[in-house]
Order: C-alpha cells, then structure tokens, then sequence
C-alpha cells in the first residue's frame, strides 16, 4: 500500500455539511451540535450523574483528607470544600449552559473569545494550555489506576507486596508500582473507545457502585471511631506556624483545581443535552451538593483512621491495609480502580481529545486523540506528583492559576461583552469576525498576563524559591480567585473603551443564521432538493435561499 493511500485513509474528511470555508478545517466532532438533533441525548439526569460519578474517586478523596493532613479540623476542611466548590461552581453553569445553548465545545467556544485562525491562533494558544493539565492529570490518575491494581493483587497474592524493587529511591517509584502503571495503562484502552454519548451508561453503573461503597466506608467510620463525636473533636494543628487562613485558603484553592478543568470543558458534554435550561442547575447541585458530599466521605475517612488506628494517612489503599482483611481490600481497590478510570476518560482525555482534534482538525477524532493523551500521560512522570500530600496540593494550586484568566475572560466576553450573542458560521470561516488581529483576540491575552501576574511570585515559591515575601506566598493561596476576577475586570474595562475589531462580530448581527437553535427546512439552488431537517448536518449559509424554522423549546 502506497504512502499516498494510507494518509487518505487516515484523513478525516470535511463533513458536507460543515460550516468549514475549507481554509478553516473542520471535522464532525468539531461542528456544533444542534439543539434538534439526534445526538442530544443528555438528559439532566445526566448532567447531574456526570458530576456523581466524577466525584467519586480518589483523586477528591485525596483533595479532601490532604487538608486534614495540612493540618486543619474536619470542620474547616469541609468549609473550605463547600466554598471551593461554590466559586468553581459559577464559571461551570455558564459554560455548561452555552455549550448547551450553541452545541458548541471547548476548542470551538476559545475561537470567539480568543482568536480563530488556521494553523496558529488565540484559541490554539488556550486549548494548548488546558490540553497539558489534561496530560498532566491523565498521568496522575492512571497512576493512581496503576496503585489500586497493585493492591488488589497483593489482596490475591500477598507475596507481590515483596516483589523486587530495582529502582533507586530518588525515582520516587518502585518496580512493581511501575509495573501497575502499565497495566493501568492497558486497562484503559478498550474503554478509550466509546463515545461521549456511550459514556452515559458508564457513569450510570458507577454512580450506583459509587453511592453504595460510599455508604459502606461511611459506615465503617463512624461505627470504627464510635460516633462523630471522636472524629469532629479533632481540633486544627498546623506544624509550621502558617496562619490558619492561609492554610483554609490553600486547603479551598485545592478543592478548586480538579474542578477548575471541568469548569471550561463541560461544553463538550453539555453540547449533547437535550434542553439547555435543563443544564445549569446539575453544575450547581453537582459541585456543591453531590461533589461535596464525596469530599466529605475522604475527611470523616481519614479522622477516622486516626482515632481508630492512630495514623494519618490521606490514601485510601492505605487505609484499605489497615483492615487487615483481603477480600475487603480487593473489592474496594477494584471500586476505586472502576471509579478513578471513568473520572480520567470523563475529565481528562476526552477533553484532550477535542483539544488535539482543534490543532490536527484533519487527522484526530475523539478516538484517536484520547490514545494520544494516555501515551503522553506516561512520559510526565505523575509519580513525582502523587508522592505527597503537599506536592499534590501544590500542583492542584499551581495550574488552576493559568486555568483562572481563561475561565474569567471566556465568561465575561460571551455573558457581558458580547450580550450572550455568538455568530457561530463565523467560527468557521478564516475572513469571518473572530479573526481579529491575525487570530488573536488581543484584549484576551493582556486580561490572561493581568489575572496570571500577581500570583507568579507565590508559583516561584511553591517551585523552591525561598527569597518570596509573605505576602506574596499568602495571596497565591486564593490565586484561583484573584486570576478569575482581574481578568473578567480588565478584560470587560478593555472591550468596552477600545471596541474596534474586538466587537466586530456583533455589527449587523443576525440571529441564528445557521441554523443551531432552529430546526430548518432549506432549499439549496440549483439542486432542487430539500435537505432533511432530522440530522445533524446543516448546510453552508452561502447555499441558504430559503428558511422556513421552527423553534425548538430549550
């Protein structure tokens, strides 16, 4: 077979009825979903499991019981959680609701608010920057995969806990918890297969088993530290003087940042929602209610075992140990092995995969992208990450500042500058308004150095710097805050004064010209032919003569 053959098998072709000039390459997974599709099948049942079955793993076990490790009360931990997710909650329902709205993803969303352009543009700047937290979490929590298959075998096999180490101490890994790492690896292939839609049924199952073994590791607890009473009259005890309200914010900051990726991309999973009013209130209850309630399963968890075993340890395999009971710890390792798959397919590479596919719009789909991300999870080292609580709240603080100016002027550039107003053909076109300045959206990027600025003294520090003033390092401690409202300030005071091109999109707008809210019934010239109005594809607004639509209720 030919070179030339197999690049035209792999290609991915133009579907026909793209919004794409062909200048500005798209593909199916790329183009809007329109609200009378087919392919809305999200119910807000789903939403609201989304949210359920993305709670339920280790990783916000973790988030929760480090901030006992930090050294706070149970009390202020869940406090710190519940306002965390309060704040990471508002940019969620108002992405949640325009990816709804325009059946729009994240890629596609960053070329109105950050620039659109062909091989090099704003929005591939930002889809650059969430797609390496992808990566990077994508390697912890296959990781963390790897460490629930090591301690289900060593529930069958207690030998393997002997297994011959021949790596040096400085790897921060031993032989056969890399060993696991690779296993995890190819555990999560067959499922790196399914669709978002398929995903559904997925996240069924496991908001099911995940509420069961919930209710059971609730249990132990309390009846293992007899009563709350044990467990909440743990006072806080932070070992190196750092003020209280520092810690509580670090603590908050943390609970924030595995939600803060999800707060940008769930437009690639509320694009496929029946009704977009149906889609705001699941992020709210989600994050802070259901979420919440998860983290809160980690904290009464890790008092427990303090009070019952006298020890404080934020990982649940190592609580698992502690029971002294094999079949105990193999059912639970493979719940928490189920649930920690499902979160990094759900948050992680799916979101990668649409990232990639708006770089490469010719040569990734889903499929193909999320195979990349899981490749590339293995070369950032996670294990690095992962090998204490401070360094894991230390990465969770650390990107959710660059992810804070993204989410802060996206916001504010559709919900207040543009008046909820997206021309979405023109996302598609390379001479359409969102071109701006040769692709990029400059008052976007001045607003993401602004809310990133005031907290790179406090990243240098967390990064080894020592010479860092105080009060550098304690405003670093709320950087997700201070990052969201400097840029949403300084990006609606820019557009505002100095409009020019930046506002172009709304001179002589049109509502809806191609057709995403409305269901059509079109006749192309020349063609004599009606296009069906039941699918997912629309035709070009050039070959528009004739719209007779029908409003679909949202």
């Amino acid at each position: 077979m030919k070179f030339s053959e197999i690049k035209s098998k792999l290609e991915i072709p133009l579907d026909p009825g793209s919004y794409s000039d062909g200048y500005l390459y798209s593909n199916k997974d790329l183009d809007p979903v329109p609200q009378w599709s087919d392919e809305r099948k999200w119910e807000w049942f789903s939403n609201l499991g989304f949210w359920i079955a993305e709670a339920m793993s280790i990783s916000m076990y973790q988030v929760a019981s480090s901030s006992i490790s930090a050294g706070l009360s149970p009390g202020l931990a869940i406090l710190a959680i519940i306002i965390g997710h309060i704040i990471v909650s508002i940019p969620a329902m108002l992405n949640a609701t325009l990816g709804a709205k325009y059946g729009l993803g994240f890629p596609i969303l960053m070329r109105a608010s950050a620039g659109a352009g062909n091989r090099f543009s704003g929005a591939h700047v930002m889809v650059f920057i969430r797609g390496m937290v992808c990566v990077l979490w994508t390697g912890t929590q296959t990781l963390l995969l790897g460490q629930c298959i090591q301690s289900m075998i060593s529930a069958i096999w207690p030998s393997f806990n002997h297994f011959k180490n021949h790596l040096p101490e400085s790897a921060e890994i031993t032989s056969a918890g890399l060993l696991c790492f690779f296993l995890g690896i190819i555990v999560q292939i067959p499922a790196l297969y399914l669709t978002v839609n398929q995903l559904r049924f997925l996240f069924t199952i496991k908001i099911i088993a995940g509420i069961c073994f919930s209710i059971v590791l609730f249990a132990w607890a309390v009846h293992g530290a007899k009563g709350f009473g044990p467990i909440f009259n743990q006072g806080t005890d932070i070992k190196d003087g750092t003020p209280v309200a520092v810690v509580f914010f670090r603590c908050m900051i943390s609970a924030i940042g595995p939600k803060a990726t999800l707060a940008l991309n769930i437009s690639d999973f509320t694009r496929y929602s029946k009704k977009p009013r149906q889609v705001w209130w699941p992020q709210f209850v989600g994050l802070v209610i259901l979420v919440t309630i998860c983290g809160l399963i980690g904290i009464i968890v890790t008092s427990a075992t303090k009070v019952i075993y006298g020890v404080q340890t934020w990982n649940p395999l190592q609580v698992e140990v502690l029971w002294d009971n094999r079949a105990a710890q193999f059912f639970a390792s493979l719940m928490w092995a189920f649930s920690t798959m499902m979160t990094n397919i759900s948050a992680n590479t799916v979101s990668f995969s649409y990232d990639l596919s708006l770089w490469f719009p010719r040569w990734i789909n889903p499929r193909r992208g999320a195979y990349v991300c899981l490749i590339l999870g293995i070369v950032c080292c996670p294990w690095y990450i992962q090998n204490s609580a401070t360094s894991f709240s230390s990465f969770l603080g650390g990107y959710s500042l660059f992810l804070a100016p993204i989410a802060g002027c996206m916001c504010t550039d559709y919900w207040i500058v543009r008046k909820r107003k997206i021309n979405v053909p023109g996302l598609y076109r390379i001479d359409g308004p969102y071109r701006f300045f040769h692709g990029f959206n400059i008052p976007f990027f001045i607003s993401f150095i602004f809310g990133i600025l005031p907290n790179l003294p406090g990243l240098a520090w967390v990064c080894g710097n020592t010479s860092v003033p105080k009060g550098a390092i304690y405003l670093y401690s709320i950087s997700y805050v201070t990052g969201i409202v400097i840029s949403s300030v300084s990006y609606y005071l820019i557009c505002t004064y100095i409009p020019k091109i930046w506002m172009a999109d709304l001179d002589n707008f049109e509502e809806d010209p191609g057709n995403t809210l409305y269901k059509p019934d079109i006749v192309l010239e020349g063609l004599g032919q009606e296009v069906a109005s039941s699918g997912s594809s629309i035709s070009k607004e050039k070959n528009m003569i004739r719209t007779n639509a029908v409003l679909i209720e949202d």
